[in-house]
């Protein structure tokens, strides 16, 4: 994760913030969420964030559930899929709640969402 890197952990999340500009090599431009609890971004302003693999924004693997309310989040994107979230392997539901995204993409799959 280019912000937080949450291995067997709890829930992460980032509340009335800015995060600009982050960058993962692999997964999860923002958090990398693995065998860990909910990922949860309220209110905040996300933009200019990617990965080389997948989950521009957030990646979960065996993890709780991903929520984007109250936030926006522009020009993010993966190299593979999940330009925004990529959620798989028994992760939780995956919702965006009165948010605004824009101009975020995916080369393969899912230019906002990848889940499965």
């Amino acid at each position: 994760g280019g912000v937080v890197y949450s291995g067997n952990s709890g829930a992460v999340s980032i509340t009335s913030s800015t995060v600009s500009g982050c960058s993962a090599r692999n997964h999860g431009g923002v958090v990398y969420s693995g065998n860990s609890g909910a990922v949860s971004i309220i209110g905040s302003a996300v933009s200019g964030c990617s990965a080389g693999y997948n989950g521009g924004v957030v990646y979960a693997r065996d993890s709780g559930a991903v929520s984007i309310s109250s936030s926006n989040v522009t020009s993010c994107s993966a190299d593979w899929d999940g330009g925004v979230v990529y959620a798989y392997q028994n992760s939780g539901a995956v919702s965006i709640i009165d948010s605004d995204v824009r101009d975020c993409s995916a080369d393969n799959s899912g230019g906002v969402v990848r889940a499965y």
